[in-house]
């Protein structure tokens, strides 16, 4: 087991800067078996990113979700990726926990629209939001299977809560398969299978997308790990997501 910082999936009362911005940090690693390129999936080597390219793709799929719970006053933070054009939305189960109001702001702009939870798997830290069908979404382009060890990857969402154009980041796809843990409230999260990314991370950034190099989407942003946390500021050196596939099968829609 891996040694990390105290749990940050938290909430806090209070003014917008004092909001509750959510990203699971890892309680510890255990069990992961992809500390190399399993059979099958070798590493590769492959171009940088066209990191202009992939914002203008991906940005729009991409949401501020923006959630008022219990107790009141209570704010918390974070992302989601849009599945359906009819209004379906996939995010992080404890972005939404406890949730007396959720809204989400398309491409980071533009006015909040009201969500509604429509599916929750705790243990999975999964959750899936609705919005009305007459809103106009672009669903997000998704990857059609396993990723490779080396492969070039990016995170995108609300990093930091702060709104706006989600901000993407750059990194590299490290490991497969692995097992992690992480504090949500007074539980704990346990997965595994999940992917692995050196790519810088913030508050925020839980039920944002990690994509491919074509802007499609691999993973569910899920928890974090390797960095510091200041009153102001958890920024994190590696990402740890939900792979897609398994996300929508365990949702039963895939």
């Amino acid at each position: 087991m891996v040694n990390a910082p105290p749990p940050l999936s938290h909430r806090v009362r209070g003014r917008w800067l004092g909001a509750g911005l959510i990203v699971a940090i890892l309680l510890g690693l255990g069990g992961g078996r992809g500390v190399g390129a399993p059979a099958g999936a070798p590493a590769v080597a492959t171009p940088p990113l066209n990191m202009a390219a992939l914002a203008g793709s991906v940005d729009p799929s991409i949401v501020d979700t923006i959630v008022f719970g219990q107790p009141a006053g209570t704010q918390i933070l974070g992302s989601g990726i849009i599945l359906e054009g009819g209004g379906l939305i996939l995010t992080a189960a404890h972005v939404v926990r406890d949730e007396v109001f959720v809204g989400v702001r398309v491409g980071g702009v533009g006015r909040v629209i009201a969500a509604r939870v429509v599916a929750t798997d705790a243990a999975r830290d999964l959750a899936l939001l609705r919005v009305d069908g007459s809103v106009r979404l672009r669903p997000a382009s998704l990857g059609p299977g396993p990723a490779l060890i080396g492969e070039p990857v990016a995170v995108i969402g609300n990093a930091m809560g702060l709104g706006g154009v989600p901000r993407l980041t750059a990194g590299r796809l490290v490991a497969l398969d692995q097992s992690i843990g992480y504090g949500v409230g007074s539980s704990t999260v346990h997965l595994a299978g999940t992917l692995e990314a050196a790519a810088p991370i913030a508050v925020g950034d839980s039920g944002g997308a990690l994509i491919d190099g074509r802007g499609r989407v691999i993973g569910v942003i899920a928890a974090a790990a390797g960095g510091s946390c200041s009153p102001t500021l958890c920024a994190m050196r590696v990402a740890y997501a939900i792979p897609i596939g398994r996300a929508l099968t365990d949702l039963r829609l895939g």
